[in-house]
C-alpha cells in the first residue's frame, strides 16, 4: 500500500471542496478506483471519526467524480470547526493508495494576516508557463499562467509557527494566531512567521544551489549563503524586539513583612540570613 499525506486550509463557518487526485502507481497517470472505496474524517483531538463512507469510480453520497481520478469531498466548515485528518482508501488495478490530508479550519483573521504577510515574502507572481511558448504572447493573455511561489494555506502554517516562536520565549504565553495582538503588535507576528519561512527555503536552496566549474568557466547558484544572511539580521531584530515585547508579561509581585517579636529564636533565624538576604528578595519581587 502506497500512503502520501498532504495539508489544506479552510475557511470556518464556509463549505469547500477537497479535492483528491489519484495517481497510477506505476504510471503517475490519473485514474479512476476500480472498486468501492472508503473515506474517513477523523478528528485529530481524540481520533474519533466525524464523517465516513464509500465511494466508487463515479462517486458516492459525499464524493463527486469531477473526471478523470479526480474526487471531491465537500467539507463543511460550520459542522468541522477543527483540525481534522480526511483519510482515504482508493482501491486500485492491483494496488491499494492511501491519501491522508490535514485539514485545518481557520477564522478570517489568518486570511488578513496572510494577506499582509503576502507582500513581505512573495512580491511577484511566477510563469508556469515555458517562456519560449509565451514569447510572442501577451503578458495578460489567458494562455500565459501564473502563480505565487507560497500559496495561502503554507502562509497559514507560518504564521502558526510564527507565534510558536513567539510563545515559547520566556516569559510563556499561550497566544494562538487569532488571539495575537495583531493591531498593536503585528510586525513581530509578521518578522516571526517570515524567519518560519525562510527555514524553509533555506532548506529548500541546500538542496537546489550548484556549483560548477570546467576550463575556467563555472556556473555558480548560491541562494543559501544570502538567505542565511538576511535572516541572520531579521533574527537579531526579532530577538530584540521579542524580549522587549515580552517584558510586559513579567509578573510584578508584592511582599508583606509583619514584624512579630519572636525572642531568641526569631534573633537567631535573623542572625542565620546571609548578608544582603532582603534587599535582593525585594527587587527580585519587583523586576
Amino acid at each position: 500500500m502506497i500512503s502520501t499525506t498532504d495539508f489544506d486550509i479552510f475557511l470556518k463557518n464556509q463549505s469547500e471542496y477537497l479535492t483528491i487526485f489519484v495517481r497510477d502507481p506505476r504510471t503517475e497517470e490519473l485514474t479512476d478506483v476500480v472498486g468501492t472505496s472508503t473515506y474517513n474524517l477523523i478528528n485529530i483531538s481524540d481520533d474519533s471519526s466525524e464523517d465516513s463512507g464509500s465511494f466508487t469510480a463515479t462517486g458516492g453520497t459525499s464524493i463527486v467524480h469531477s473526471s478523470t481520478g479526480v474526487y471531491q469531498y465537500l467539507f463543511n466548515g460550520t459542522t468541522y470547526p477543527d483540525k481534522y485528518v480526511a483519510s482515504f482508501r482508493c482501491v486500485l488495478d492491483g494496488d491499494v493508495m492511501g491519501y491522508n490530508t490535514f485539514v485545518k479550519t481557520v477564522g478570517s483573521k489568518y486570511y488578513a494576516y496572510a494577506a499582509q504577510l503576502r507582500p513581505i515574502i512573495d512580491k511577484a507572481q511566477k510563469s508556469v508557463s515555458d517562456l519560449l511558448e509565451n514569447m510572442d504572447r501577451a503578458t495578460n493573455d489567458p494562455a500565459v499562467q501564473f502563480h505565487f511561489g507560497v500559496d495561502l494555506k503554507s502562509m497559514c502554517l507560518y504564521l502558526d509557527r510564527g507565534v510558536q516562536y513567539i510563545n515559547i520565549v520566556p516569559p510563556y504565553t499561550n497566544f494562538t494566531v487569532e488571539t495575537f495582538y495583531f493591531d498593536q503588535n503585528g510586525s513581530i507576528l509578521l518578522d516571526a512567521a517570515l524567519i518560519a519561512y525562510l527555514e524553509a527555503q533555506g532548506l529548500f536552496a541546500i538542496d537546489t544551489d550548484y556549483n560548477y566549474s570546467l576550463g575556467g568557466n563555472s556556473f555558480v547558484v548560491d541562494h543559501f549563503t544570502k538567505l542565511n544572511a538576511f535572516m541572520s539580521s531579521l533574527f537579531t531584530r526579532f530577538d530584540k524586539s521579542l524580549v522587549s515585547y515580552k517584558q510586559q508579561f513579567r509578573s510584578k509581585g508584592s511582599v508583606l513583612f509583619c514584624w512579630q517579636p519572636g525572642g531568641v529564636r526569631t534573633a537567631r533565624q535573623l542572625n542565620a540570613l546571609p548578608g544582603g538576604y532582603w534587599s535582593r528578595l525585594l527587587s527580585a519581587a519587583f523586576v
